[in-house]
């Protein structure tokens, strides 16, 4: 074969070479890696959407809470009583007509009426109780010039207490079934349906085996075994729900549960349970609420430590109120309550 042939066959596979490798890198240069489905998205209607992962679990839907599970607005309560502003401790003015009030005919709406605070400052130098369903106690502005309940004492009493009884009776737990219940389900298998009918209240008792506990490794939290650690049955979780639907041994609920339930670390229970003394349909508003504290150190924490707490209650709200150098907490609301709205409101050191 001649030189030049030889020489022009060259640069041709060499030309050849650079396009299949410039063809190539431009074809790979266009692939986009795939992309992994985002948990949360909005959906061609404009609604949230959500992703599952691949055993079912995804971001927990959270419109279920708050006051009548967001289903109602909150209602204004008729004016039954107003107690005037006047010098010195107003807790026991202000209690009797919480009293009062208690005691009327709950009406079709759900509440009893109203207490009405006017324009000025209330000293309280004890602790408010509302024990009854259907009851607010409502002030005449949040704001300068508005009702200011100011809770005097240097201790750790708290203000208010909107307290339901404490008579709930459980019935014996039924096993769930089902191997892995997903982050916000709201359908779970039972060993047993006798007994159970729509309507009921149950209780969802997932317990925190010490398979769990050695998994998540918070037995200890550094220097070995400590007063922090975690024990078995210390921290269980319990969702409180309602059985909205049965079909077979399934049961639908009020709302998902924020947790999966895993069989290998001890699966879960389900319990029917009575709650008499249980409060609802009761409300803080449209006030502030302030302690007392010692002025000369900045740092005192022996004061009024909680502004408001809710225990054995359920539907109830804290709207449009301010707090102010409360040590501990604005609202707590324990364990025992549900549906809970707080809204509308600031809390300043």
């Amino acid at each position: 074969m001649p030189k030049t042939n030889h020489i022009y066959n060259s640069k041709v596979l060499s030309i050849l070479a650079l396009l299949f490798l410039v063809t190539n890198f431009s074809f790979a240069q266009k692939i986009k890696p795939v992309e992994p489905p985002k948990p949360l998205f909005k959906s061609k209607d404009g609604k949230l959407a959500y992703t599952p992962d691949a055993e079912g679990n995804r971001i927990p839907d959270f419109s279920y809470a708050g006051y009548m599970a967001g289903e109602k607005a909150i209602p204004d309560a008729t004016i039954k009583v107003v107690v005037p502003v006047s010098k010195g401790d107003a807790t026991i003015r202000i209690q009797s007509a919480i009293n009062y009030v208690s005691k009327l005919p709950i009406g079709k709406d759900g509440l009893r009426g109203a207490i009405l605070l006017e324009k000025g400052t209330y000293e309280v130098a004890g602790t408010l109780k509302i024990s009854a369903s259907g009851v607010v106690l409502r002030g005449s502005g949040f704001g300068v010039g508005g009702t200011k309940i100011f809770a005097t004492g240097l201790d750790r009493i708290g203000v208010i207490r909107i307290l339901g009884k404490d008579d709930r009776s459980e019935q014996n737990p039924v096993a769930i079934t089902d191997n892995y219940v997903p982050v916000n389900a709201n359908q779970l298998t039972l060993a047993s349906i006798n007994g159970f009918k729509v309507g009921d209240q149950i209780l969802i008792n997932r317990p925190s085996t010490k398979e769990w506990i050695d998994t998540l490794k918070t037995a200890e939290f550094g220097g070995g075994e400590s007063a922090l650690g975690w024990k078995p049955g210390t921290r269980d979780i319990r969702w409180d729900r309602k059985i909205m639907a049965i079909n077979g041994s399934t049961i639908t609920l009020d709302a998902p549960l924020t947790t999966a339930l895993d069989a290998k670390f001890g699966g879960a229970t389900v319990s029917k349970y009575d709650w008499n003394g249980r409060i609802n349909n009761g409300g803080i508003e449209n006030l502030k609420i302030e302690s007392d504290y010692h002025k000369e150190n900045i740092k005192d924490e022996y004061h009024r430590w909680t502004a408001i707490c809710l225990e054995n209650v359920q539907d109830a709200w804290i709207r449009q109120v301010v707090f102010e150098h409360f040590a501990g907490s604005a609202v707590t609301v324990l364990e025992t309550s549900k549906r809970i709205t707080v809204e509308d409101c600031k809390s300043f050191a």
